[in-house]
């Protein structure tokens, strides 16, 4: 089975079921998360027999060679036929499943077969060498394969018992058709309690591996969480030290227009804007009180009304908004002879309450990331203040003067 070596990503619900699982003998998981834990028991498996496969063989030929080379018996070739050639098959296939990378996706398949190829020709020997040495040494070899299914090869316990019960009823069928004698107690003794054994100490094996598996996905999710509370932290620091700054750069009793100029200049020296526009609202008319980097045709719009990109970004409410699809002619950046055409365009509408006083929109190259918009929302609003402070002072101004001019 394929699938992505990624450890899934826990919600609560999930957390909560692996720490009832962490509670329970065996370790069960419910859902996707088996479904992810019978993936990383096959990857698992798969990394181990790449290590292991020569220090299988080597096993191998520390139990064989000995045999053959020092062992004289009437029934070596019957020995061999059922106590080497399959297990060298078995490892053959392996060793080829591992070379060839279009049956990477069967390597667990196969190894469960290989498996269940080298215990059926094990049993097939002690069954029809019993009583003689070579049987006795087929019935040990059937009790090694055993151990390195479930201790080695580490496939989830449940499939390596399937592979080890087909090769019991391949053994069994196969004796039947040749009619050999099968001794029930010796069978018991050589395969029935090794295999119950085995089969214990896999489930256990298995369960030391899914605690482990998923104390790792919980200590995951604990550190995502804390990471994203740094982040947030640190996302809370910078928005607050850029208010800051904002206020300051802008602190005093400015005029409108003067306002708005540092306002651009603040906003193109922190964010990927090259250029820039503050409009006033009055009415329905938008003034514009500064603009940094435009060209001269969009300098001289000086009163619009209502409407267009600019209306739409007010009609939007009190959140930034931006235009990808700029069009052609619409606020280009002169860069000396040549007129260039943003790709992007930033709306910050500036609310004082549940009225809107105005609007700045920025061009850029460059997209705006989400850090920078967020940032850039969180000044509207002081904005809002400082700018209906500048309009009243203004008025307050002028009136004081036609005051005395009456």
């Amino acid at each position: 089975m394929s699938g992505s070596t990624s450890a899934p990503k826990l919600d609560a619900h999930q957390e909560r079921a692996l720490k009832r699982a962490l509670s329970t003998v065996w370790v069960r998981f419910t859902g996707s998360l088996e479904e992810h834990y019978i993936q990383h028991a096959e990857r698992r498996a798969k990394k181990l027999i790449h290590r292991s496969l020569y220090v299988l063989m080597g096993l191998f030929l520390v139990v064989v060679l000995p045999v053959l080379l020092l062992a004289d018996y009437e029934n070596l070739a019957t020995w061999r036929a059922f106590g080497v050639y399959p297990i060298t098959g078995s490892l053959a296939l392996l060793f080829i499943a591992l070379k060839i990378r279009r049956l990477d996706r069967w390597v667990t398949t196969l190894i469960g077969l290989a498996l269940m190829i080298s215990l059926a020709g094990t049993l097939l020997g002690a069954i029809h060498m019993a009583g003689t040495f070579l049987g006795q040494v087929a019935a040990f070899e059937t009790i090694y394969v055993l151990i390195i299914g479930y201790s080695i090869l580490r496939l989830p316990p449940t499939r390596t018992l399937f592979w080890c019960l087909g090769s019991l009823v391949v053994s069994l069928v196969a004796a039947m058709v040749f009619g050999w004698e099968v001794n029930p107690v010796s069978l018991l003794l050589f395969y029935g309690f090794p295999l119950v054994v085995c089969t214990l100490n896999g489930y256990m094996l298995d369960a030391s591996a899914r605690t482990t598996y998923a104390n790792n996905l919980l200590l995951n999710r604990e550190s995502n969480r804390l990471r994203q509370w740094r982040d947030n932290a640190d996302r809370e620091t910078r928005r607050q030290r850029t208010l800051n700054e904002f206020m300051a750069h802008i602190a005093g009793n400015p005029t409108v227009t003067l306002l708005m100029d540092q306002v651009l200049e603040y906003l193109i020296e922190h964010s990927p804007a090259v250029a820039g526009a503050a409009y006033r609202l009055e009415d329905t008319t938008l003034h514009q009180e500064a603009a940094r980097g435009l060209n001269q045709q969009a300098r001289e719009r000086r009163s619009i009304e209502l409407g267009g990109l600019l209306g739409s970004a007010l009609e939007g409410g009190s959140g930034v908004s931006v235009r990808h699809d700029v069009p052609a002619g619409y606020l280009d950046l002169e860069t000396g002879p040549s007129l260039i055409r943003p790709a992007h365009l930033l709306f910050l509408p500036i609310w004082q309450g549940e009225h809107a006083v105005g609007v700045i929109e920025l061009a850029s190259l460059e997209p705006f990331d989400d850090d920078t918009r967020l940032v850039i929302e969180s000044l509207g609003s002081p904005l809002g203040y400082a700018l209906i402070a500048a309009i009243g002072r203004e008025d307050y101004i002028r009136r004081h003067r036609e005051q005395q001019a009456g």
